[in-house]
């Protein structure tokens, strides 16, 4: 009987690198990265920490006024008129006044406490000029502690031969505060926003107004 020899070819070599060299390359860059993160952060000077604190306190105090205005369509302010369509009444409705300047301080009540990040461009750390303001942001974690203030104020303004432009505005106060011992600092901001305006012909009419101002600690 013939027997035959088979011949198996041999495996090829898939040329993969051990798996320890890999983890070693991505543990040097994530080392690299956190030097880096760290050498970007000592760089941060208090002043564009205040700066970046109060961009956030700016953005929280619009975001809470949007919102709660989008959820209040309802006029905040009743104007009375003459059978000849002279205004001869001005009012301001307290209720829907109290319930905007309830859910705004309610708002802020939750977005200006506790732990929030910030953003610092990268070229303003370079000390710069040219780079200042510009590059990726660079993360910074604040732990917060602030207040907030409305109020409500009413204007007649001049606009024109025998005419009087009545407006309605509500201006928010907020303070922050951080009590992080690396990123120690503090920022204060206020936004007004126009609640109503109305064109008045002849005489100033009368005016009821109706609310002051809230605080929240």
């Amino acid at each position: 009987m013939l027997y035959i020899k088979r011949k198996f070819p041999r495996r090829y070599k898939t040329g993969r690198k051990p798996w320890w060299k890999l983890a070693a390359v991505l543990l040097i860059l994530a080392i690299l990265g956190v030097l880096g993160a760290e050498m970007a952060l000592s760089a941060v000077s208090p002043d564009l920490i205040q700066e970046a604190a109060r961009g956030y306190v700016l953005d929280s105090v619009s975001q809470a006024v949007e919102q709660e205005l989008e959820a209040h369509t309802e006029p905040f302010v009743h104007v009375e008129r003459e059978a000849n369509g002279q205004v001869n009444l001005v009012s301001a409705n307290p209720d829907r006044l109290n319930a905007l300047k309830a859910g705004v301080l309610e708002r802020l009540s939750k977005s200006l406490r506790g732990q929030v990040t910030v953003y610092v461009p990268a070229g303003s750390l370079t000390g710069v000029g040219l780079f200042n303001g510009r590059g990726f942001p660079v993360p910074v974690k604040l732990q917060l502690e602030g207040s907030a203030t409305v109020e409500f104020s009413t204007d007649f303004i001049s606009a024109g031969v025998n005419q009087t432009c009545h407006r309605l505005t509500m201006t928010v106060y907020a303070q922050v505060y951080s009590q992080s011992r690396r990123f120690e600092t503090s920022a204060q901001a206020q936004t007004s926003t126009v609640l109503a305006e109305n064109l008045v012909v002849g005489e100033v009419p009368k005016l009821v107004t109706g609310s002051g101002s809230s605080q929240n600690s």
